[in-house]
C-alpha cells in the first residue's frame, strides 16, 4: 500500500501539471510523513547528496558551453559547411539539418539546445527553399535526439554517476550508436524528401566547401579538444567541460567576434538557468531514489525479472518497452535517474555489460524527446519553426520507427557500445 501511495501521488502530481522536480519531492515527503518516522531534514540532506559530486559539475559547464555556442556564431558556420558539402542533393537541406545537429551535439550534449540552435537557422532556410514548415520542424526535432547520444552527453554523465561506471567510458560508448542512428535517420529523410519532390539548394562548388570549412574549423575543433583531452588523460570530463566553456567564449569573442563582452553575463545566465533546472531534478530524484531503495524496490524488481525471465535479451527488451512508455510522460533526465538505480542491479544479475546497458537506456529515452505528450524537442521545434505540434506529429511515425529499429540493433549488438571503450583500455 505504501508503495502504491508513493507512485500514485507522483503521477497524480505530474498529470496536474506540477513540475517534475516538485512532484518527486512532494510524493517522497508524503510517503515519509505517512509511513516513516525519519526526520524530514533527510530530504534536504539527500538533495545535497544528490548534487554533491565533482563529476556532476560537468553538466552546468556543458550547458553553459552550449549557450555560448548558440550565441557565438558556431552553429551558423557549421550549417554553412554542411550545406556546401551536401546541400545540392535532393533533400540535401534536410540531411544538412541532421548532420549539423550531430556535429552540434558533439559540443553541447543536450537535445533541446541542439534543436534550438540548429533549428533556428535551418527551419526558416528549409521553408524558404520550398520545404513544408511542419516537415522541416519534424526533421529538426528528430535531429535533436543526437544531443544526449553523441559525446559529450549530459545523460551519459548522469548514468555514469548513477551506476558507478566510468563517465569517460560512457561518453565514448555513445559515439558509434549515435553515428549508426544518424545514418539510419539520414537514409529515411532522403527517401522521404525524394518522394515529396524536395530538390537540392544550389550546386556543388569545391571553393565554397573549402571557404566554409576554413570558417568553421574553429567550431569543429571543439569536440576534438574535449574528447581528445579526456582520452589522452590531459583532463577529466568535468575539467573538459570547463575547457569547452572557455574555448567557446574565446572563439565567440576574439575569433568570430559575435559575442560582445557586455553580453557574456546574460549568455552565461541563460545557461545557468537551464543547468539549475537539471541539477534541481537530480537532487529531487536522489530523494525519490532514497525512498525507493528504502522500500526495497530494486530488489523486488530484480527478483520479479529473474524469477520470470531467464534470458538477458528478453530482460533488455522489457526494459526498452518500459522506458519507451515512460519517455512519453517523463523527461529523459528524471526518467534515467529514476530507473537506473532500479534496473542496474537486475542487469548485473543477468551479467549484462553495464556500459552497453547504459547506452541502451539512453538511446531508448532519447526517443521520448520526440514522442508526445512530453517530448521536449517537439515543443522547441514547434516554437522555433512557428508550427503547432499537431501539424508536426504526422511526420514523425516513420522517423521514430526507423530509430526504434536502430535501437533494436544496438540492443542485439553490444560491441557497438563497448568497442571504443575497450579499445582505449
Amino acid at each position: 500500500m505504501n508503495l502504491f501511495v508513493l507512485v500514485a501521488s507522483f503521477f497524480i502530481l505530474l498529470f496536474l501539471g506540477i513540475p517534475i522536480a516538485y512532484a518527486l519531492c512532494m510524493s517522497s515527503l508524503l510517503y515519509m510523513v505517512v509511513y516513516s518516522d525519519v526526520p524530514l531534514i533527510i530530504i534536504a540532506q539527500q538533495m545535497l547528496k544528490g548534487v554533491d559530486s565533482f563529476t556532476l559539475m560537468a553538466i552546468p559547464f556543458f550547458v553553459i558551453a552550449g549557450s555560448l555556442m548558440q550565441n557565438g556564431g558556431i552553429a551558423r558556420r557549421m550549417v554553412n559547411f554542411a550545406k556546401s558539402c551536401i546541400g545540392f542533393i535532393p533533400g540535401g537541406l534536410a540531411v544538412v539539418t541532421v548532420v549539423t545537429s550531430m556535429i552540434f551535439a558533439a559540443m553541447t550534449g543536450a537535445g533541446a539546445a541542439t534543436t534550438a540552435a540548429v533549428g533556428g537557422i535551418m527551419i526558416p532556410f528549409m521553408r524558404d527553399e520550398g520545404y513544408d514548415a511542419d516537415y522541416a520542424s519534424a526533421v529538426q526535432a528528430v535531429g535533436g535526439i543526437f544531443g544526449p547520444l553523441i559525446p559529450p552527453s549530459v545523460l551519459m554523465v548522469l548514468y555514469g554517476v548513477a551506476s558507478g561506471e566510468s563517465v569517460g567510458d560512457m561518453l565514448l560508448a555513445g559515439l558509434l550508436p549515435g553515428l549508426f542512428l544518424g545514418v539510419i535517420v539520414i537514409a529515411v529523410v532522403l527517401f522521404q524528401c525524394v518522394k515529396k519532390g524536395y530538390r537540392g539548394s544550389g550546386s556543388f562548388n569545391i571553393k565554397e566547401v573549402g571557404s566554409s570549412f576554413i570558417k568553421a574549423i574553429w567550431a569543429m575543433l571543439a569536440p576534438v579538444i574535449i574528447l581528445g583531452g579526456i582520452y589522452s588523460g590531459l583532463f577529466t570530463p568535468t575539467e573538459a567541460s570547463a575547457v569547452a566553456c572557455f574555448y567557446c567564449l574565446f572563439i565567440g569573442i576574439f575569433v568570430y567576434r559575435e559575442i560582445k563582452p557586455k553580453e557574456v553575463c546574460n549568455i552565461v545566465y541563460d545557461g545557468v538557468k537551464s543547468a539549475a533546472s537539471i541539477m534541481f531534478i537530480v537532487g529531487a530524484t536522489q530523494v525519490f531514489g532514497w525512498v525507493i531503495t528504502r522500500e526495497g524496490i530494486p530488489q523486488m524488481v530484480a527478483e520479479l525479472f529473474t524469477s520470470s525471465i531467464s534470458s538477458p535479451l528478453v530482460f533488455l527488451l522489457a526494459v526498452c518497452l518500459i522506458l519507451l512508455v515512460a519517455g512519453c510522460f517523463i523527461d529523459a533526465v528524471p526518467a534515467l535517474l529514476i530507473f537506473a538505480p532500479i534496473f542496474c542491479p537486475t542487469a548485473l544479475a543477468y551479467g549484462i555489460d553495464m556500459i552497453h546497458f547504459g547506452v541502451v537506456m539512453v538511446v531508448v529515452l532519447c526517443i521520448g524527446l520526440v514522442t508526445p505528450p512530453v517530448g521536449i524537442n517537439l515543443f522547441v521545434a514547434s516554437s522555433v519553426g512557428g508550427e503547432p505540434i499537431h501539424k508536426i506529429i504526422p511526420h514523425l511515425p516513420k522517423l521514430i520507427l526507423a530509430i526504434m529499429v536502430g535501437a533494436l540493433f544496438i540492443v542485439l549488438i553490444p560491441a557497438m557500445s563497448t568497442f571504443l571503450p575497450s579499445l582505449l583500455k
